[in-house]
């Protein structure tokens, strides 16, 4: 098993995920990071539980793989994980895990390659 992080950027100037996306992936067994349980710091939330109006920008959950991870959080949020997003801001989702002492990652540029077809 390998635990995958989900982080989210506000590429472009705004959230890609809404407010339903981030509850069906709690609801899919995701461990959203609420910014209302954050205190202090960067992504502390405002007295309305968001940050910058995100109610979350990252969530985890245990996959037998990156890629089965990355296909669940497309079907689940009806997003696309190889959006390009802006060339100042970056890619709007990236995707990390460990798994024992090797990492994997991926955002959106590998995403597109045919190389993401072979995991």
């Amino acid at each position: 098993m390998i635990k995958v992080d989900y982080s989210s950027n506000n590429s472009g100037g705004s959230w890609w995920l809404t407010d339903e996306d981030w509850l069906a992936l709690e609801a899919a067994g995701w461990d959203v990071d609420w910014c209302k349980d954050k205190t202090g710091g960067l992504g502390g939330a405002d007295e309305d539980g968001r940050w910058l109006g995100a109610l979350a920008t990252s969530a985890s959950k245990d996959f037998a793989s990156m890629r089965e991870a990355v296909e669940e959080w497309e079907r689940v949020t009806s997003g696309n994980a190889s959006d390009e997003g802006c060339n100042c801001c970056g890619e709007p989702h990236y995707f990390s895990g460990q798994d024992n002492e090797t990492g994997e990652y991926v955002s959106g540029p590998e995403i597109r390659r045919s190389s993401y077809l072979e995991w």
